[in-house]
Formats: C-alpha cells, sequence, structure tokens
C-alpha cells in the first residue's frame, strides 16, 4: 500500500485489529480501472489513487495541468470552481495526455460529502477513461444516449442513498461514513458491472457484494445476493467456470480476463470478466473483486459491418461476373436461335433436343446471374406504378399450371386499385418464387393461400399494400428461419434449388423499399409478407406484354448503328438484326461511331451496350447522335449497368433498355416499340466503294482484295508507295486509300500526308500489326482517318471501312 493510500485511509476509517486501514478498500482502489481522487472543501486535491501514474507517467500528486489538453483547461477549471462554490456534484469531460503521449478523453465526477449540519468536509471522485465510449457514441449515438441516460439514474440514486446515510449517522461514525462514501463512489461511477466475492481456502464462495450495474443486469437486489452462492444467482454453465476462474486467480494472485456468453432475460449476452486478487496482510487472497462489461452492442455493430461489407464485396463481384457473364450468354443464345433457324429445314429430333437443352442451360445461367445482382440489391429496375391486387389475381392460370394438380391455390384481395411504384415482371417473379417455395413445402400437396391487403398508415407514416404468401406445409425451425436469407442456403435436396430465391425476394423487396417478413413454425406451415409503399399515381400497363404469343415482328430495312465492344457479341447481335430484316452498321467503338456521324451517315435506331471502355462514353455519345439526328432512336443493352443508365437500382427515366442475354423475339419486340409500324419502303442499299489498296506482301494483298470484293467494292491494288501515288496522280477517283504502314520504298503515314495534299479529304485507314500507331494531328484534322490493327476479321474491316468511308 503506497504511502499516499495510507494516509488518506487513515483519515477515513478507523485502523483494523493488524494496524492497517482497511487493506482490502485500498486493493480495490488500487486496482480500480478508474483513478479515484479526492479533495478537501475548497477545492484542493488531497489525494490521487496510483492509477494515475500508471495513465499519465507522471506522479499522482504531481503537476497535473500540464496532462491536461490546452482547449480543454478552461472549461474544467471553471465547472470545477462553480461546483465547489454551488456545492452542485461535479462532472467535466476533458483530455488527459497518457503515456504514450497521446490524448485520451477521460469523465471526471466527484460528490460532496457532507456532516451531520449539511457542511461539505470533502470532495470524492473519479476519473475514467471514456474514449473507447466516446467513439462507440459517435458510432451509436442513440445507444450512448441510453446508456447515459441510465448512468444519471445511477447517480441520482446513488446521491439519495448518500445523503440519508448522511443523515442518520451520528458524528462518532462519521469516519466510517466517508470510507463508505469512496467505496460507493466507485462502484456507482461506473457502467461495468462490479462484484467482490469471499474465497477462504475450505469454503464456498460467497458474494459479498455488486453494483447497481450488476443489480440492474442481473435482475437481482443486491441485498438477496449477499452471501450468496454464485451457483444460486448464475447460471450453471456460467457460475462453474466463474467460480474456477475466482479459484485459479486467488491460488495465483495473480489477475485474470476471460470472455463469457451467457443468457440473459431469453438473450444470449456477451461480457468481459476481470478478476483482481484482494490479499490479507499475510499475503493469502481472501476476496476477489471482479467486473464484467457487456460487450454485446459492440459485436452486433461488428457483426452488422462484416455483413454489410461482405454484401458491398458481393454487389462488387456479382456486377463484374454480370457484364462478362451475360455478354457470354448472349452469344449462346443468339448464334443457338440462328442455328435453329438455320436448321429448320434439315432439324432431327436429336438436333432439336440438343438445341433446346443448350437453349435451356443458357436460360438457367441468365436466371442465377439475375438472382445475384437482386441478392445484391443491384438488378436494373423499371419501376412504375402497378396495381399490386390485379397483378397477382392474373397470375392464377401460371400458379395452377407451374404448381401442379395437388396444390389448390387461392388468391384474394382488397377491393380498390391500390398502385405501389413498383417493377411489375420483378414482382410477379417474387410472387412465384414463394408460391413455388410454398408448394415444395407441401410434398404431398395442400392449400396455397395468397393475399393482397390495404394496410392504413402506421409508425411509417405511409399507406402500405401487402401480399402474403401462405403455405400449409411443414415450416421452419427457429435455427432454418435465421438463415433463410443467406446467399445459397437451401434445406432442398440437392438439384432442387439453388438457395438463391428468398435472397433474390428480399433484395428486389428492399430496393423497392419495401419490407419482408416470415413467420414459420414446425409442422404450422409459413407465411410470407411482402409489403409496399402505397403509390398516389394511376396503374400503367404494360406494353411489352400484349402480344408476346404472336410472330415476332420484323424490321423493314431500318438502319441501325450497332455499339458492341466484344467482338463475338457483335457478330451474333449484327446476324440477329440481319435476320430480323434490318441493315446493320456494326462498330466496336464509341470513336469509331462518331466518325460515321461526322461523315453524314444516318440511322434508325442507335442499339449500344452501355458499359464500353474509351471516351465518349455509350450514353454520352448517344446525346451526341441524338443531337445530329433528332429522331434516332436509341436502345441500351447490358448485363450489368449500375452507375450508368442505372441509379439506386433503377433505370434512368427516359433509357430504354434490354437486359443481357435476351431473346430475338424480345429485341424483335423492343425494336418495334421504338421504331413504331415499319415503313412501307425499304432504305436503299449502302453504294460500292472505289478503293485504293496499297500492301507490298502478296498474300495479304491478295487476301484483302477477295475480302474488299466480297463486301461489293471495287479495289485498285498498289504494290508500293510509287505505284500508289501514281494512281491518285492519273486521276482516278477513290473513296478510300486502305495502305499499310511499312512500305518498301516510302513509310505508309508519308504517303498519307501526300496524298491529303494531292486529294484533300481523301478517307484514309492504315493497316498496321502496331497497335501503339496514332495518325498525326494533321491527318485527323484533314479528312476521316482511322487505323485498324492486324491481324483483323472481315467484321472488323467493314465497320472500319464503314467509320471511315
Amino acid at each position: 500500500m503506497s504511502y499516499v493510500t495510507s494516509r488518506l485511509l487513515g483519515r477515513f476509517a478507523p485502523e483494523t485489529a493488524a494496524g492497517d486501514a482497511r487493506p482490502d478498500l485500498a486493493a480495490l482502489i488500487a486496482e480500480a480501472p478508474a483513478i479515484v481522487w479526492a479533495a478537501g472543501p475548497n477545492g484542493e486535491t488531497e489525494f490521487v489513487s496510483e492509477r494515475w501514474r500508471e495513465v499519465t507517467g507522471t506522479a499522482p500528486l504531481g503537476d497535473w495541468v500540464e496532462a491536461i489538453h490546452k482547449d480543454d483547461f478552461d472549461e474544467l477549471v471553471r465547472d470545477w470552481r462553480g461546483c465547489v462554490a454551488s456545492g452542485e456534484p461535479f462532472e467535466n469531460e476533458h483530455r488527459i495526455r497518457v503515456r504514450d503521449g497521446t490524448w485520451r478523453r477521460f469523465l471526471a465526477r466527484a460528490r460532496p460529502s457532507r456532516d451531520a449540519d449539511g457542511a461539505i468536509v470533502r470532495w470524492v471522485g473519479t476519473l475514467i477513461d471514456i474514449e473507447d465510449l466516446v467513439r462507440d457514441r459517435e458510432a451509436a449515438g442513440a445507444q450512448l444516449a441510453k446508456l447515459v441516460e441510465a448512468q444519471t439514474v445511477d447517480l441520482e440514486v446513488a446521491e439519495r442513498r448518500f445523503a440519508n446515510e448522511v443523515e442518520g449517522r451520528a458524528s462518532d461514525r462519521r469516519a466510517r461514513r466517508d470510507d463508505d462514501a469512496l467505496y460507493a463512489a466507485y462502484l456507482d461511477n461506473t457502467t461495468d458491472g462490479v462484484f467482490v466475492v469471499s474465497c477462504t481456502p475450505g469454503r464456498p464462495i460467497l458474494v459479498e457484494t455488486v453494483n447497481r450495474t450488476m443489480e440492474r443486469a442481473l435482475g437481482i437486489s443486491r441485498l438477496v445476493m449477499r452471501s450468496r452462492k454464485i451457483s444460486d444467482i448464475l447460471p450453471r454453465e456460467t457460475s462453474e467456470r466463474l467460480e474456477g476462474a475466482i479459484e485459479a486467480c486467488a491460488m495465483s494472485g495473480e489477475s485474470a480476463r476471460y470472455e463469457q456468453v451467457t443468457e440473459l432475460d431469453g438473450e444470449e449476452r456477451v461480457f468481459e470478466i476481470a478478476l483482481s486478487p484482494v490479499s490479507s496482510s499475510d499475503g493469502r487472497t481472501v476476496r476477489v473483486v471482479g467486473s464484467a462489461r457487456d460487450l454485446t452492442e459492440r459485436r452486433k455493430s461488428e457483426q452488422q459491418l462484416r455483413q454489410a461489407q461482405k454484401m458491398e464485396a458481393v454487389g462488387q463481384l456479382t456486377g463484374g461476373v454480370a457484364h462478362d457473364f451475360n455478354n457470354l450468354l448472349q452469344v449462346v443464345k443468339g448464334n443457338l436461335e440462328l442455328l435453329a433457324s438455320e436448321l429448320a429445314a434439315v432439324m432431327t429430333p436429336s438436333i432439336e433436343r440438343r438445341l433446346r437443352d443448350a437453349t435451356a442451360g443458357a436460360d438457367r445461367g441468365a436466371k442465377l446471374t439475375r438472382q445475384l445482382l437482386a441478392f445484391s440489391r443491384r438488378q436494373p429496375l423499371a419501376p412504375r406504378p402497378t396495381d399490386v391486387g390485379a397483378l397477382v389475381t392474373s397470375m392464377a392460370d401460371m400458379l395452377d399450371r407451374t404448381l401442379g394438380e395437388t396444390v389448390e391455390v387461392e388468391i384474394s384481395r382488397d377491393a380498390g386499385g391500390w398502385t405501389a411504384l413498383v417493377d411489375p415482371a420483378q414482382l410477379e417473379n417474387a410472387v412465384l418464387n414463394l408460391a413455388i417455395n410454398g408448394r415444395d413445402a407441401m410434398p404431398d400437396g395442400g392449400r396455397l393461400a395468397i393475399a393482397v391487403r390495404h394496410l392504413p398508415a402506421g409508425l411509417s407514416g405511409s399507406e402500405r399494400i401487402e401480399i402474403a404468401v401462405t403455405d400449409a406445409g411443414v415450416g421452419m425451425s427457429e435455427s432454418v428461419l435465421a438463415r433463410v436469407f443467406e446467399p445459397f442456403y437451401s434445406t432442398k435436396p440437392e438439384g432442387r434449388g439453388t438457395g438463391l430465391g428468398l435472397p433474390q425476394v428480399q433484395g428486389f423487396i428492399e430496393q423497392s423499399h419495401g419490407e419482408i417478413e416470415i413467420q414459420s413454425a414446425p409442422g404450422r406451415g409459413t407465411t410470407v409478407r411482402l409489403s409496399l409503399p402505397r403509390s398516389a399515381a394511376e396503374a400503367v400497363v404494360d406494353p411489352d406484354t400484349d402480344g408476346e404469343a404472336d410472330e415476332p415482328p420484323r424490321g423493314a430495312g431500318e438502319r441501325i448503328l450497332l455499339l458492341e465492344d466484344d467482338e463475338a457479341v457483335r457478330s451474333s447481335v449484327a446476324d440477329l438484326l440481319t435476320a430480323l430484316g434490318y441493315q446493320v452498321e456494326p462498330t466496336a467503338t464509341t470513336r469509331d461511331a462518331t466518325l460515321l456521324l461526322e461523315a453524314g451517315r444516318a440511322y434508325d435506331l442507335l442499339l449500344s451496350d452501355v458499359v464500353m471502355p474509351g471516351q465518349p462514353s455509350p450514353p454520352d455519345f448517344a446525346r451526341l447522335a441524338r443531337a445530329k439526328l433528332p429522331t434516332l432512336k436509341v436502345l441500351f443493352m447490358s448485363g450489368y449497368a449500375e452507375n450508368v443508365i442505372v441509379h439506386q437500382g433503377r433505370v434512368d427515366a427516359d433509357v430504354h433498355l434490354i437486359q443481357k442475354p435476351y431473346r430475338s423475339d424480345q429485341l424483335a419486340r423492343k425494336l418495334r416499340q421504338l421504331l413504331g409500324e415499319p415503313a412501307a419502303t425499304e432504305a436503299a442499299p449502302s453504294r460500292p466503294l472505289e478503293i485504293l489498296l496499297v500492301e507490298d506482301e502478296p498474300l495479304i494483298a491478295m487476301s484483302l482484295v477477295e475480302l474488299l470484293q466480297s463486301f461489293g467494292h471495287k479495289v485498285t491494288e498498289a504494290r508500293n508507295g510509287a505505284k500508289a501515288k501514281a494512281a491518285i496522280s492519273d486521276g482516278a477517283k477513290f473513296d478510300l486509300l486502305l495502305t499499310d504502314l511499312g512500305l518498301p520504298d516510302i513509310d505508309g503515314q508519308a504517303l498519307a500526308e501526300w496524298a491529303r495534299v494531292a486529294r484533300p479529304s481523301l478517307p484514309i485507314l492504315f493497316s498496321t500489326g502496331r497497335d501503339d500507331f496514332e495518325p498525326p494531328p494533321t491527318l485527323l484534322e484533314g479528312g476521316p482517318t482511322a487505323v485498324i490493327v492486324k491481324p483483323f476479321d472481315a467484321e472488323s474491316l467493314r465497320a472500319a471501312i464503314s467509320a471511315c468511308a
């Protein structure tokens, strides 16, 4: 025991028989996580516990002013002087420089100790490190407010108790009263549960006292707990572990710390238990002082943060996978449809089955991608005012066919056409998902009830529309119910489900500003409730649903500018458009497409991918194209368009989008929806070009000549720069100069610069194996100029010629 502590205790309490002052209290002060201090009636500091030295690295009664942050010092002094003058309890938060030189926030509190006449004889207080609590408070203000409120109540209770004790004590017990005040001030100024137990060898461990926090946590008065066994107060598993830790602490004489999960009031809570031994004058441990810090809310916050981080990671991964995977599926589905059309005349049952199975596999892949996007709240939605009751009622026939004869479907709805701002196709898919889950929960069949109800304004302040899907199936246990929204978790047999059905529904509903709730119990069936905010707008009928069973509408030669950077997708979509009766100009970059517009090309519709490298971006290019061609229609296609034309999960206003992978009939209807009825006459085909080809490699030249002629163009060959100059100088009218860079007598760039002088505005297309070649600004400014990198395919060459000439 330090000299200062001994001196203070000597003034507060009578000595024990051994001549020492309250060893248990001295140990409690020394081991306490808070700094205990006392001051005289006029505010002068008389005592500071050794904990000050451990925290700041300076003497307890040294120059404490240096340890206080300068920005907090004036307020601290002002508050303290005011309380000393008024006798009101003192409380102040300020920063203290700790041993490692950093600043931490401490809570200083003090209560006046009065004599029988009400005069202040001493101030007793604590300094508690609240840096972590302040950070928690900034992160969770509401929770901290509750803790502060509870602390305030505790302090008021402690103050009333202390005042009652002062009034009832005689002058001959004044020293003992001050001792109790110091003891109570520490216990009731901490947010941790504190307890003291006796652990005499050969005797059971008994509770001596607990603080108010422990009383509230256990719901048992401290008077009841005194002299009781721990096993009489705590659950068996918790008490056995605590008793074992106390015995080990008493035997070793060393502090201990561990985490304990226990159930209180039907809820699992996590506590950090800290134990410190208290020795008698002969060195034997006779008591153990413990504290229990509730970590439950902190652990929940950490779990929520981990879940949010996982959701963000899954969302980012899903977005990247969706874009590339849907491009691949578009290639597969488009070519399968074209193959089925080409093989129609020689179709056999075996070929038809293989095509059907391949198409079904592509459809399943597309569905999986949509489910992942829905789960991560990143699927593009096209919400519009929808009569929810009418939509669910219209699903009756489809549900009967899908669920089978063993399931009796009953649909009911409230009168009145309440609408919600929601994507009707996705809502229909969500209800179908829940209905299939209900069917699978009733293997022997049963009744499935779907009810659409109108809910009045409640705590949310708005009217809501509820869809309740109830089955009479096997139900779910609490453990299963707790995991139903986890991705890929399923109770169905392998091969019967992906585990993404309910997560997909949850993602869609929450993305639509709605809520989902599940009620279930083993043997009592399951009810899933979806609720959506009511909209004041009138219902809008879906134009895409009309006539889907009819033959897909064909084009009448309308010109479509196709913008897609993926070569396989571009080729597949171009073939689909051609098969549907449209003229297609495929381009790989927005730069090539811009050159086509600058050359005066006219188009009826722009069909563009959303996510592409380079500038301008496809949406920006679409705006530029609409400025040049005011009647141009624009249709975007994408497997993932987050933050481009889809924001907060909703497709931007006035934007038309078709999601990859799509079928040819879906594309056909979307095109006719934008273009309207086909015109009576077809557009005139593009004219053939006169092309001067400059290439010194005979095999390459021969291949290019055949390719260009297959496009319908006329070709003049020149094997070097001199022959090319002669052909131009002879007055031949060329529409395009297609030249290699590496010529035997002159550089291809030099030839192009000469040609621009001799034939201003002549379009020039460079053919080169260098992927880093960029035409000089003088050529770009003088007329259409483009570059195609070897090796290239026919489609790339066709697009480059169209962009340049």
